[in-house]
């Protein structure tokens, strides 16, 4: 049976984007024919195949995502080989550009090859027909929800927005690609922060880089980089991600659901997944604005068989937030060093090593004339990773991928008043990871993943934190201004192997896949099972439903396990997430995704007071229990134009309650809950212009109702202080609304090309309040002010 079919295909030339007067993509010239082998039956999703076109237009170093059995990749490399481009040129010389083919192979109506030719390139000839004069008129487009997505070739630096088909095993999953979003409006050109305008989750106070998701607390959801997890991904004071949006190729958000390769938390994950800009030449980049610079090289070797990439960014807070206040200093830096070498066509090997440096310290003074004292608390986050990787095809069926990663991390506290003891905490950690992963693709529609990934985590606690007094004691003890001293050295294990089956059957998908935790740490030793499945079902064409349950754990903060102050006996956490929804494909390349969730919780830590008698006899206090449960539910609407020339963009809009359940059964409103969170971000690009816009509209947090206008309530005579009391009452914050800008001009000036932006964050400078601020016998109270207007202007450039 020949079938073949070249229906779409898309170039990233020479790897960057470019000045369309002065850069030609390659074209089509002469289709192939594919003969696909008889026995087997075609698949029903289009084959990706990534190619290079050298500059004499033949295709080059063919490779296939997804493995389609022997026989028939060698009919696919075979077919490819025949392709003949007239290849990409920038200002009128042939250059070698990356692309990416989709090839559809539909059951034939007739044992005659149908060649379908794509937009922009030369039609075939018919058999026996004599050769055309000149170029042939293309032939019209296939409809949208069949038609592949081009890539984006706007600005170097342009954004782009997609929505793809969600990963196997995932019940929800939104795709960035590499240099995608960064010119979306309040996220001062970084692309991962754009997460935080997506379905599903909440507004953080402060615009921090923590993520509360489906109802879920900040801890609950993970960070991952190439597989394995890391402190935190973003800086402080809403600062930039930690690494190079240069070298992230996709990001991966999944608000709930996500698959059994993952795990250790038991609510979202964002997973970046990083590579090196294409390397055929030397890459040199800067950017500056008014808060921190940045530089980037890729450096390419061995006739492009490997590269290195450098970068390395640093804030200059501490120039500027003195000619604003002394009360605040900040600073950050970070670095990225990346190698990648491939050693033979089905072995590529790569090590990224990165790094990341915050400090923030504020100040204030209390009191007046001889009474004036001061305090200031501090906080300095550290860490540096190393991962290793292999990927390894030693089958056209098998796939198979090996990393380790090790490295430091330390969060330091602190804090210190006048007349009081310097209190603070220092955790210092050493993580050591390995990932084994087997893929074996038997057939497009059966595909069998077997994994093991390994953990271990080496804490050193220490510091000091405010005494409670002498225990046992009645009533509970206050603090008694002593300070209490942390040393403890606990150690975590975890180790999970895992299995998942993904099976195509007509218009079904179905993913099944369990992976065994085993979680060692205090005093606990425990497996825990964690089941999921998912099923997808095509209704119409562009339509299907999804349905997806499963179980999610994650352990304890290892603060939350210190022996004498903790409780090394508390359970992992617990989660079992349930959603229903559809995905929808329009034309004009709209989607529209929306989903219903529920999600049930269990063994929560939660502070408690309460006396128990322990394995020896002993009365204690715990002060932390793992008996606490919640649940979260609520609805997701995503509509979203994928990101092509003129318009892109979305509208997402969460509406949600997450609740906590106290003893005898009584729920209460999670601190963090919003009833609506709605999301605009739209661009429009034309003539090397992008303008955006975003606006942002979420219902206030609740709080502790504690305003006592009496001045009585609150009085403790027994201590002569006030002690405020909310007595269960709780108030919402007033609602958040906040319009962010920016406009982005490309240029290009010879080999340098680039952008000039405006980013401005809250424009009409909204009076947001993320808290309240209390007179000293609170019978009065003030707004804790969001952030203000803030503008910043800077400049990136690129020499090739």
């Amino acid at each position: 049976m020949i079938v073949l079919v070249c229906i779409g295909a898309f170039a990233d030339v020479a790897g960057a984007q470019e000045d369309e007067s002065s850069v030609t993509p390659p074209r089509l010239l002469t289709p192939a024919e594919l003969a696909w082998p008889r026995d087997q039956p075609p698949p029903t999703t289009p084959i990706d195949v990534l190619l290079t076109v050298s500059t004499d237009g033949t295709a080059q170093d063919l490779e296939l995502p997804v493995s389609y059995g022997q026989e028939a990749d060698d009919a696919i490399r075979a077919a490819a080989a025949q392709l003949r481009f007239e290849p990409a040129s920038k200002k009128g010389s042939p250059v070698a550009a990356r692309i990416r083919l989709q090839f559809e192979v539909p059951p034939p109506p007739a044992p005659e090859p149908i060649p379908i030719v794509p937009p922009g390139s030369v039609q075939a000839p018919e058999a026996g027909a004599a050769p055309a004069a000149g170029p042939q008129l293309p032939p019209p487009p296939p409809p949208p929800a069949s038609r592949p997505e081009p890539e984006d070739d706007d600005a170097a630096f342009g954004a782009r927005a997609r929505v793809d088909k969600p990963q196997a095993g995932a019940a929800s999953q939104v795709k960035l690609r590499g240099k995608e979003l960064t010119m979306v409006p309040g996220t001062f050109g970084e692309p991962l922060r754009v997460v935080a305008t997506l379905p599903g989750v909440l507004r953080s106070p402060f615009g921090l880089g923590f993520f509360l998701v489906r109802g879920a607390s900040f801890q609950n959801t993970g960070f991952f980089v190439d597989g394995f997890s890391v402190p935190l991904l973003y800086h402080l004071g809403a600062g930039p991600a930690i690494l190079s949006s240069r070298l992230v190729e996709q990001l991966d958000f999944y608000p709930g659901g996500y698959p059994v390769r993952f795990g250790q938390f038991s609510a979202g994950i964002i997973s970046l997944r990083t590579a090196p800009p294409p390397a055929d030449r030397l890459q040199l980049e800067a950017e500056v604005d008014l808060l921190r610079a940045s530089a980037l090289a890729i450096i390419p070797f061995d006739e492009g068989k490997g590269s290195l990439a450098l970068a390395f960014r640093r804030s200059y807070y501490e120039l500027l937030l003195p000619l604003i206040t002394d009360d605040v200093t900040l600073a950050y830096t970070d670095y990225q060093v990346r190698l990648d070498y491939r050693l033979t066509p089905r072995l590529n090997f790569s090590l990224f090593f990165f790094g990341s440096r915050d400090s923030l310290t504020a100040a204030q003074d209390l009191g007046a004339g001889s009474t004036t004292g001061s305090a200031s608390q501090g906080l300095n986050y550290s860490f540096d990773q190393v991962i290793v990787s292999a990927d390894w095809q030693p089958l056209h069926a098998l796939r198979v991928r090996w990393s380790g990663t090790m490295g430091p991390s330390a969060i330091e506290l602190t804090g210190q008043s006048t007349g009081d003891s310097t209190l603070g905490t220092n955790t210092r950690a050493t993580r050591l990871g390995e990932r084994l992963e087997f893929i074996l693709t038997e057939t497009p529609n059966l595909v069998t993943t077997l994994g093991s990934e390994v953990t271990v985590f080496l804490y050193d606690l220490t510091g000091s934190v405010p005494s409670l007094g002498e225990l046992p004691a009645v009533p509970r003890p206050s603090g008694d201004g002593q300070a209490l001293t942390i040393s403890d050295s606990p150690t975590q294990l975890v180790m999970a192997p895992y299995l998942e089956q993904v099976w195509r059957v007509g218009p079904f998908e179905i993913s099944g896949g369990l992976r065994a935790n085993y979680f060692r740490y205090g005093d606990v030793s425990t497996w825990v099972m964690d089941p999921r499945a998912v099923v997808r079902f095509t209704l119409l064409k562009g339509w299907k439903l999804k349905a997806a349950s499963g179980q999610f754990s994650e352990p304890p903060f290892p603060f939350q396990l210190t022996r004498g102050i903790a409780n090394p006996k508390l359970q992992p956490e617990r989660a079992w997430q349930n959603s229903v929804g559809t995905e929808l494909q329009l034309p004009a390349a709209f989607e529209i995704d929306s989903t219903l969730f529920y999600s049930q919780m269990r063994n929560i830590t939660r502070s408690s007071g309460q006396l128990q008698q322990g394995d020896d006899g002993m009365v204690e206090r715990p002060f932390f229990e793992s008996d606490g449960r919640g649940r979260a539910y609520g609805f997701e609407l995503l509509l979203r134009r994928r990101a092509e020339k003129g318009l892109f963009g979305w509208i997402s809009y969460t509406l949600s309650r997450s609740e906590r359940f106290l003893e005898g059964g009584r729920s209460v409103v999670f601190a963090f809950d919003q009833t609506h969170v709605l999301n605009v971000a739209l661009s429009y690009a034309v003539s090397g212009w992008t303008f955006g816009a975003r606006f942002t509209l979420a219902t206030g947090r609740p709080v502790g109702d504690i305003l006592d206008p009496t001045g009585r309530t609150n009085y403790d005579a027994d201590e002569d202080d006030f002690d405020p009391d909310s007595g269960g009452k709780t108030t919402r914050l007033p609602t958040f609304h906040q319009l962010d800008v920016r406009i982005d001009r490309d240029w290009v000036l010879g080999r340098v090309r680039g952008s000039v932006f405006l980013d401005v964050i809250n424009v009409y400078n909204a009076q947001n309040s993320e808290g309240y601020r209390y007179s000293f016998d609170f019978t009065q109270r003030g707004r804790l002010p969001g952030l203000p207007i803030l503008p910043t202007i800077g400049v990136r450039a690129m020499f090739e």
